[in-house]
């Protein structure tokens, strides 16, 4: 132990006998302790150790008013359950029972009277060894505890954050769907006006092609939002058993006249699309609707096309081939 911790150790003597209480505050005094409070008095005992908060108690077992026994049993209520408070017993009595009950009632040591000073000295630096190191590991984990409850409430503090702004950004996207929308509802309905009206033909292409762009807009406001509620776990997803034809029926409707332009074929491999898949139609349309958009982009003319399902327990596998 080191000298600091020594000078700092408070010592309580507990004897009835002021001769053996002067030569144990000597031999400590000489040692290096200077922080001794004694007692001749045991009735005195637990109200020393409320004030003093001593490290270590060197205590009598034969005293008059309390004995060491009754002392020990008493400080049992004033030494907390995670605290080490060691106490060197006292005594002239060196049977087995004397220190079998003295270890019972919570003794750390004994030194026998009349006392071997060397013997003294090593066992009170023992247990004031282990009192320090013990107060030490409890200051560390306190810190510990109080470095993981800052972490802790800075974590929540970040965590709440991030929410705020998933929320933030998902009221965000759902205006900038809204604006978008809008406006797009009327230019997609002002385009389907003009096209049943007009018949000039430089016209009615001038209008597909802003068709066209309209549509990409609205796809892009659907997809962004989309994306974001599922990112943020607001997008209700409706699972439903759904046969493969039906997707399939799907694309080929909505991309005919792309089909027809490159003359590219779509078909089902071994009449794979009877088979089921189950999950969310609409995300499950707008997958296919994605892969079979790319699909006839980057086809050759007069391409093909083939789409096969796999089930299993579990899952089910599209396989896309062009």
């Amino acid at each position: 132990m080191k000298s600091l911790a020594i000078e700092k150790a408070k010592v309580l003597i507990v004897d009835d006998q002021q001769d053996n209480i002067d030569v144990l505050s000597g031999l400590l005094e000489m040692k290096g302790y200077f922080n001794i409070k004694t007692t001749t008095d045991s009735r005195l005992t637990i109200e020393l150790c409320k004030t003093f908060c001593p490290d270590i108690i060197l205590l009598d077992l034969m005293m008059p008013y309390f004995d060491g026994f009754q002392i020990m049993e008493q400080l049992k209520e004033c030494i907390a359950p995670d605290d080490f408070l060691p106490i060197l017993v006292l005594t002239a009595d060196v049977s087995q029972e004397a220190r079998q009950k003295a270890l019972n009632s919570g003794a750390k040591d004994f030194v026998t009277k009349p006392f071997d000073f060397l013997e003294v000295d090593l066992r009170i630096r023992n247990l004031l060894e282990t009192r320090f190191l013990y107060l030490l590991k409890k200051n560390q984990n306190k810190i510990l505890e109080e470095e993981v409850k800052k972490r802790t409430l800075e974590l929540e503090k970040a965590n709440n954050e991030l929410k705020q702004l998933d929320e933030a950004k998902s009221d965000f996207l759902n205006l900038i769907s809204h604006e978008i929308n809008t406006p797009l509802n009327g230019i997609l309905g002002f385009i389907s006006i003009l096209k049943s009206e007009l018949k000039a033909s430089r016209l009615v292409e001038m209008l597909k092609y802003l068709e066209v762009s309209a549509r990409r807009l609205e796809r892009f406001a659907w997809v962004s939002l989309n994306i974001t509620r599922l990112k943020t776990q607001n997008l209700v997803i409706y699972r439903d058993k759904t046969i493969g034809n039906h997707f399939v029926n799907h694309v080929k409707n909505k991309y005919a006249e792309q089909f027809h332009e490159k003359e590219v074929s779509l078909k089902c491999i071994d009449g794979s699309c009877e088979s089921r898949i189950y999950g969310d139609v609409v995300l499950t349309e707008f997958c296919f609707d994605s892969i079979v958009k790319n699909a006839i982009q980057y086809s050759p003319k007069g391409g093909e096309i083939t789409i096969e399902i796999k089930n299993d327990d579990r899952t089910a596998q599209c396989i896309f081939s062009d």
